[in-house]
């Protein structure tokens, strides 16, 4: 695991562990926790899920939904780079701790494969790694809010 120093707009610079990730070769999720760890008990370490592109965010928030112990959900779309995701995940570990008791967050390195009708938050992210600067934008997903009756919208974190 590399450790890296994060920051974005509203926050403070946190360090955090990055988790090692290899390329999935396809569209998929990376989870905190892969489920079989947390049912077997075992040291959390983290999981991936293969999922067709189209079905990657539902997935995700149906997965953090059903399964909070899972913790933070990453949709890992294939082009997008592993530190990228990594840095993701990391950053919604960040954000999932500033919320005791609410469901991990589902967050994508860059714009995930969504309608956009769908609600989420842009998190315009740095992370120090190496001795260098990542620069990247992390969408936060939310599900869709019900007996609103009101369409959700994008918006900007503050």
């Amino acid at each position: 695991m590399t450790t890296a120093l994060i920051e974005w707009i509203g926050g403070r610079g946190v360090s955090v562990e990055l988790p090692a990730l290899t390329p999935l070769g396809h569209d998929g999720l990376v989870l905190s926790r892969s489920l079989a760890s947390v049912l077997s008990g075992s040291a959390a370490k983290p999981g991936a899920v293969l999922v067709p592109r189209r079905l990657l965010v539902r997935c995700a928030l149906e997965l953090a939904g059903a399964h909070p112990e899972v913790g933070p959900a990453a949709v890992w779309p294939v082009e997008v780079p592993a530190v990228w995701t990594a840095v993701a995940l990391a950053f919604g570990g960040v954000l999932a701790a500033g919320r005791a008791g609410v469901v991990g967050p589902v967050v994508c390195a860059g714009r995930p494969p969504m309608r956009r009708s769908r609600p989420a938050v842009r998190h315009d992210v740095r992370a120090r790694l190496d001795g260098g600067w990542l620069y990247l934008v992390v969408w936060e997903v939310s599900a869709f809010a019900t007996g609103s009756g009101q369409r959700p919208a994008v918006s900007e974190a503050a």
